[in-house]
């Protein structure tokens, strides 16, 4: 192991030369907690010399009382105020005695300045090579803040009557806490640090090199890590705070700017170019926040030869190894809703003006295609070029051969359980990992990574001016979601979004919604949209969701599922999209020839996929829902036109949308995808099933009254009188066209008297009905509320021919509400006005004293009249005139038991023909839609009449009517009478 005697550059991250100042004795004890401590200090006296000097060292104080050894202060600060800066140099000495641990803590406390391991005076031996061994140091930082903050120690006095000014600048030595030592760094329980600054500071030596025969290869490894948890590390800062302000007010080491300044950085690990080893660095944050940049840079090791070397294992003299990298790493983690705010930059250091010295840093870690003795670790993602195939007289030299390199150097960014990455400026990584609610939103910034994957509910938000470019990108249960506001274009350095391979599964999906024409917001080379399928035989599809864009796809759409149920691949992947949406799928261009026409050429964009623009198996989901639109405006639209005439791909519906008046659902027809005309949607269905619903309630008030004039004709003699009564029944409704359920309830009360005249017995009277009646189908409700006024009249002659007749007045509320299809509420109201008649006649046949059959016809019409309505969903209803008419032919038989006279029971029974004339249309957004129900039905019914006096009756019956359009599963009818 051995250290540096050449300089490191950390930058513009550059850490400052030694202090030129020396350092005061050692005090007899040096624990500084529960005071405010000073590490610079101005003396001029009997003793020292006029000077700065420097009394920042910790050391364990445990040897003789002049040994810097001891350092200035105790390792172990708690409850106290520092100013200035800390140097861990010479904590460890080496020296065999030392049973000390390598470790200095920082609890309660706060630091004006920063900790370094720098030596920070002049008379430093070089004790890293001698009695000063670099072991890991240990550093925790608990419930306390670093703020880097102390940027210069100024005295400003006289001595002999003359100016006496020393200035010590500390600012550009490095962040809150610089090291060039191997570290195990804990920040916890609220702790704030202002940037952290990791350097490689020494090495384990290979022997000689792999060129050579006695070359041995270092295996060891550089190691730092740094845990975060329940706090915060933000930027620090490199240069002099107080040089520029705002209103007078400066800024701090903490402030984070945005621009391409090493002020910006949070973290930086910087491996040595001249050292044999690996450094790598591991961050972990749990619950913590991160305020800055991460930078990771990273060269080859000393002994590494990237264009390849001659080995000493033959003696052709080829070019056949690579020497020997450790591979540097950096290793970011965020758990437990830990924030970064920040870009991640991979960089490595270069000659910029070629005196031999590194001086600057270059984008990107050092790479290598030429892969001799080593394999590839990572991708570069302006790909590679050479000559693939020398056996043709194509000049390749130049060309594109593939994407695989040796890295220096590698970069992994992990975010788990709810954690969230802002990206800034430009990140380039190597691996990008969101898992378990995690969230990486990159708006304003660029993130270039080899690969990103997303699981467990995860998120990344491309936003205004967001670009992201990856060779793969997974997306497992998880959310990729561009907003509307995004950048497009045709070139690589325009689309929001890039990736060579895109997989969509597990429920996952790829979110594009963006403008409707905006160009190319996304590029890839496969798509490829599949499905997984849970122990349970449930399949769990990526979903492609391009909303209202009229998207050209110059991608390959493709999986390995097939819609055959009972194949082991059965699945399929779900395009989802609005019902204005398009998506064209030309393919990315590769054709299946190259084996006959390109045969010796093989250049990596030429080489055939086997898939002109799709393949596989997919269903397709429309997502919006509108109550607006004719039939004109959907049916039959087109929604996917694959470009490929002969294409295996196969689309089904995913599920029905309501659009205006019907449901639609998408049809494959050939290498198109169009929209299918269905069924009406719930609310349309309600909207145009109102009037007939009225009817049933009318018919069920005109049978009431009915019955109240058969039984004047049976039973007890009627001399007219007052009733009420209960009436109620449960309808279906079904035409082809609409369908619904009904429950009704309502009551009539009436008032009536007999005359004699004209060869008759006459009643005539009025009566009055209010319902209530509760319609549904599917999600659709409508609550209805009728009341109707009735004049009736019934002429029974001598020869038992009787004439009933009513005119009647109705008004109908109709309250709809419904569920559309993508789970919007809609609602509305509709009222109509309606006159009604009815008109029967019959014959009763007496048998005997008791007994009678009556034969009877009747007809009854209900003429409606309704306003034009809009539900909230924007769906029309013209008003309309809906006509009903009723024809029964039927028989009443009953018979009289006669218990006094005054009592009596006339049980009945009702068996007719009903035929419903019923045809009529509606209007609905321009579209003329069959509303009519109709047909032909048997009504059966039983019934009773009990006289309790010769006064007071009760009577009830039950009906079913059923074979028309409408069947009346039952009805009831139970009231009394009170006769004059």
């Amino acid at each position: 192991m051995h250290s540096w005697k050449k300089k490191l550059i950390v930058s513009q991250l550059a850490l400052a030369c030694t202090l030129a100042i020396t350092s005061q004795a050692n005090a007899a004890t040096n624990d500084i907690s529960g005071q405010t401590y000073n590490t610079f200090h101005h003396y001029n006296d009997a003793t020292y010399a006029d000077d700065v000097y420097y009394d920042g060292y910790v050391g364990w104080n445990n040897y003789a009382a002049d040994s810097y050894y001891n350092g200035d202060i105790y390792p172990v600060i708690n409850n106290a105020t520092v100013n200035g800066v800390i140097s861990t140099y010479y904590l460890d000495d080496g020296i065999s005695t030392n049973t000390n641990a390598n470790s200095l803590t920082i609890k309660n406390s706060t630091i004006h300045g920063m900790i370094t391991s720098e030596c920070m005076t002049t008379d430093c031996a070089d004790d890293r090579a001698t009695g000063y061994v670099y072991d890991r140091l240990t550093l925790s930082v608990d419930n306390s803040t670093i703020d880097d903050n102390y940027e210069h120690y100024t005295y400003n006095g006289t001595y002999n009557n003359a100016a006496d000014t020393h200035v010590v600048d500390v600012y550009d030595m490095g962040t809150a806490i610089t090291l060039d030592q191997e570290v195990d760094l804990s920040i916890t329980n609220n702790s704030h640090v202002a940037g952290i600054t990791l350097t490689q500071g020494y090495e384990w030596e290979d022997i000689d090199d792999n060129t050579v025969s006695t070359g041995v290869n270092s295996s060891e490894v550089f190691n730092n890590t740094i845990t975060v948890k329940d706090s915060t590390v933000t930027s620090g800062s490199w240069t002099d705070e107080g040089t520029t302000g705002w209103f007078g007010h400066t800024g701090n080491a903490s402030n984070y700017s945005n621009t391409l300044t090493a002020d910006d950085v949070a973290i930086a690990a910087i491996a040595n170019p001249y050292a044999d080893n690996a450094m790598q660095t591991t961050v972990t944050l749990d619950n913590s926040t991160l305020m800055g940049d991460v930078v990771f840079s990273s060269n080859f090791d000393e002994n590494f030869f990237p264009q390849g070397a001659n080995s000493y294992r033959d003696a052709d003299g080829d070019v056949d190894t690579n020497g020997w990298d450790g591979t540097d790493r950096m290793d970011v983690t965020l758990n437990n809703g830990s924030k970064w705010v920040g870009a991640a930059m991979s960089v490595h250091m270069v000659d910029e003006d070629g005196d031999g010295s590194y001086d600057g840093y270059a984008v990107g870690t050092e790479a290598t295609a030429t892969l001799l003795d080593i394999a590839a670790n990572s991708l570069w993602p302006s790909s590679t070029v050479g000559v693939d195939n020398i056996n043709t007289q194509y000049d390749e030299n130049g060309h594109i051969v593939g994407n695989e390199v040796y890295q220096s150097g590698l970069f992994n960014v992990t975010l788990n359980g709810g954690s969230e990455w802002d990206t800034t400026k430009s990140s380039l990584i190597d691996t990008l990992s969101i898992n378990s609610g995690s969230q990486v939103n990159v708006a304003d910034s660029r993130l270039i990574s080899d690969t990103v994957s997303l699981t467990g509910g995860s998120n990344l938000n491309i936003g205004e001016d967001g670009h992201v470019a990856t060779n793969t990108l997974t997306i497992d249960n998880s959310t990729v979601k561009m907003s509307d506001d995004v950048s497009a274009g045709w070139g690589l350095e325009d689309a929001a979004l890039y990736a060579n391979t895109i997989t969509v599964t597990n429920d996952g999906l790829l979110d594009i919604n963006v403008d409707q024409f905006d160009a190319n917001p996304f590029q890839a080379d496969t798509l490829n949209l599949t499905s997984t399928t849970d122990t349970n035989g449930n399949i769990h599809a990526g979903v492609f969701d391009i909303h209202s864009s009229d998207y050209v796809m110059d991608t390959d759409l493709v999986n390995d599922r097939t819609n055959d149920t009972t194949k082991s691949n059965y699945g399929y992947g779900l395009i989802a999209m609005n019902s204005d949406g398009h998506l064209t799928i030309n393919g990315n261009g590769d054709n299946d020839n190259t084996a006959s026409i390109e045969a010796g050429q093989n250049e990596v964009d030429n080489n055939g996929d086997h898939v002109a623009a799709a393949t596989g198996n997919y269903k397709v989901r429309i997502d919006n829902a509108t109550g607006a639109g004719s039939i004109a405006d959907y049916n039959g639209n087109e929604l996917i036109y694959v470009n490929d005439k002969n294409s295996n791909a196969t689309f089904s519906a995913a599920n029905k949308a309501d659009l205006g008046a019907y449901t639609y659902q998408a049809e494959q027809r050939g290498n198109t995808v169009v929209l299918q005309q269905m069924e009406l949607t719930d609310y349309a269905n309600m909207a145009l099933s109102i009037p007939s619903a009225n009817t049933n309630i009318w018919n069920l008030e005109q049978d009431t009254v009915g019955t109240r004039l058969t039984n004047s004709r049976h039973g007890l003699a009627d001399n007219g009188g007052a009733w009420v009564s209960y009436f109620g029944g449960n309808f279906n409704g079904d035409n082809g066209t609409i369908n619904y359920d009904q429950d009704v309830n309502g009551i009539m009360v009436g008032v009536d008297t007999k005359i004699d005249g004209n060869n008759a017995k006459w009643i005539v009277g009025a009566a009055a009905g209010f319902a209530k009646g509760d319609m549904n189908d599917r999600s659709g409700q409508v609550d209805q509320d009728s009341q109707t006024a009735y004049i009736y009249s019934s002429a029974h002659f001598a020869n038992n021919v009787f004439v009933d007749g009513s005119l009647s007045y109705s008004h109908f509320n109709n309250d709809l509400s419904a569920t559309m299809s993508n789970g919007t509420y809609v609602d509305g109201s509709t009222n109509s006005d309606a006159w009604g008649f009815g008109l029967k006649a019959g014959y009763d046949f007496k048998l005997g004293d008791a007994g009678y059959v009556t034969p009877y016809g009747s007809i009854s019409g209900l003429f409606q009249s309704g306003d034009d309505y809009q539900l909230s969903n924007d769906m029309k209803v013209d008003g309309q005139s809906y006509d009903s008419m009723r024809y029964e032919l039927g028989v009443d038989a009953g018979y009289t038991f006669t218990y006094s006279e005054d009592q009596a029971l006339t049980p009945y029974f009702k068996l007719a023909y009903v035929y419903d004339d019923s045809n009529n249309d509606n209007d609905v957004n321009g579209d003329s839609i069959d509303n009519g129900t109709e047909g032909s039905a048997v009504r059966v019914g039983l019934g009773t009449q009990f006289s309790f006096t010769k006064n007071f009756s009760a009577y009830t019956d039950a009906n079913y009517l059923g074979g028309g359009d409408v069947d009346q599963d039952w009805s009831a009818n139970v009231g009394v009478k009170y006769t004059w």
